[in-house]
C-alpha cells in the first residue's frame, strides 16, 4: 500500500493584504495636502469645479439641474476696495450680470453651460477664470438670443461685469474668429481678460464658426476686503 503524504499548506500572511491599501491611501492624501499647500486657492477652486461640475454638461436637458437666480446689483456708485475676496459661484448659479451700452447689452451670467443655462442667458465657462482671480474670463451664449448683438461690438467698447462681490471693466480690444475646435481664444492667459464668443450664424446645420471679442481689464472693485 502506497504511503501517503500530508501536504500542508502554506499560509500566506494577511497583513501585507490589510496594509497595502492604507499605505496607498496615505500618499494620495499627503499628495493632496502638498498640491493644496503649493496651488493658489483660486487655482485648487477651479480644479474642484472642473472635476465636480463640469459633469452636468450635457447635449441635452440636465435632469435635477438647480438653477439660481440671484439679485445682483448694477451701482456703480457703491464703495469698493482695490482688492477683496471672491465668492466662487456653483454650477447652475448666477454668476454676474454682463452690460454693453454700446451694443445695448444687459444679460444674466450662469456659472456653467448646458442648454438649459444657455436658454436663461449667458454661460461662463467653469474652466475659465472667475472675475476677480487674474487670467481669462470666458463667457458665450446663443448668437438668435442673448449675443445676437455681439456682432455690432467695436473696439474701445466698453463692458461691465456686475457680480455680488464686485464689479468689472473691461474695453473691447480685438474681433475674434474661430473654428470651434479651436480652443486658443479660450485657454487661460497671464493677463486679466475677457472672450465673450458666439456662433456664427449660419441658415442650416450647426455652425463650424464662432466669433466674439476679446476684452481687456481696465478697472475692478471689490465690495469688501479680504
Amino acid at each position: 500500500m502506497p504511503e501517503t503524504k500530508t501536504v500542508r499548506r502554506t499560509e500566506e500572511p494577511l497583513l501585507p493584504y490589510l496594509l497595502t491599501p492604507l499605505l496607498l491611501l496615505g500618499l494620495c492624501a499627503g499628495i493632496l495636502v502638498l498640491a493644496w499647500s503649493l496651488a493658489p486657492t483660486h487655482q485648487i477652486q477651479k480644479y474642484l469645479n472642473i472635476a465636480f461640475m463640469d459633469n452636468l454638461k450635457t447635449t441635452s436637458t440636465t435632469a435635477g439641474l438647480h438653477i439660481i437666480e440671484q439679485d445682483i446689483p448694477q451701482d456703480d456708485g457703491q464703495q469698493s476696495f482695490e482688492t477683496g475676496k471672491v465668492i466662487y459661484p456653483k454650477f447652475g448659479e448666477q454668476a454676474a450680470v454682463l452690460t454693453c451700452d454700446a451694443i445695448g447689452l444687459n444679460v444674466s451670467v450662469f456659472f456653467g453651460t448646458n442648454p438649459d443655462l444657455l436658454a436663461k442667458g449667458a454661460c461662463m465657462s467653469t474652466q475659465s477664470s472667475v472675475p476677480g482671480t487674474g487670467g481669462n474670463t470666458v463667457i458665450d451664449a446663443h448668437v438668435k438670443t442673448f449675443f445676437s448683438e455681439l456682432k455690432d461690438m467695436k473696439p474701445g467698447d466698453t463692458v461691465m461685469l456686475y457680480t455680488a462681490y464686485g464689479r468689472f471693466g473691461y474695453e473691447a480690444e480685438e474681433a475674434i474668429r474661430f473654428k470651434k475646435t479651436d480652443k486658443k481664444w479660450l485657454q487661460e492667459t497671464n493677463d486679466d481678460c475677457l472672450t465673450l464668443y458666439t456662433c456664427e450664424p449660419q441658415l442650416l446645420g450647426s455652425a463650424e464658426m464662432r466669433t466674439g471679442m476679446r476684452l481687456k481689464l481696465i478697472s475692478k472693485q471689490f465690495y469688501e476686503t479680504e
